[in-house]
């Protein structure tokens, strides 16, 4: 189910609800305090906690130079449920490595180089290797989310505009 985060006034002008926003400043601490601890990078973190990467980006890192002032109220409660001990299990806990094996081998296909892959997930070759082998084993959930994270932000890179990329430039 989908909240609305802006209320229209009479007038027609959006209005941020106060109800359904939280000061971002705890949150951004709690994500860099989880990072620190975890030894995790900010997108892993992110994404086991149920947050985009849009949302974590913006809040760690600002957006057009300003920080973050407010975060979506449900983004912060799942980040906020977040403790290290939750994220230090994650290099423990093995899945199938199937579906982290297709969305390594659809990162090939659109022509993400091997090296890329590995440089951005601190792999060594091998481990991508046998990842695209014929039985791919297991992976842990660490290196699951990784995977993830690398196609969730090559994806963003994809989508941008080129109208946006001009202003940026």
């Amino acid at each position: 189910m989908s909240v609305a985060l802006f209320s229209v006034s009479p007038s027609g002008k959006r209005r941020v609800d106060p109800d359904r926003w939280v000061d971002a400043a705890p949150f951004r601490a709690h994500l860099t305090h989880l990072c620190a601890a975890s030894g995790l990078t900010w997108p892993v973190v992110a994404l086991h906690a149920g947050l985009t990467l849009r949302h974590a980006d913006a809040l760690l890192h600002g957006r057009e130079g300003r920080p973050a002032r407010r975060l979506p109220r449900p983004a912060a409660q799942r980040l906020w449920q977040v403790e290290v001990g939750d994220l230090l299990v994650l290099r423990r806990t093995l899945l199938p490595a199937d579906a982290t094996a297709h969305r390594v081998a659809v990162l090939r296909e659109r022509g993400t180089s091997a090296a890329r892959i590995c440089a951005d997930l601190g792999w060594p070759p091998a481990r991508l290797r046998s990842l695209l082998g014929r039985t791919p084993g297991r992976v842990t959930a660490v290196e699951a989310l990784g995977v993830r994270a690398l196609a969730e932000s090559l994806d963003r890179v994809d989508q941008r505009s080129p109208v946006r990329d001009a202003r940026a430039a």
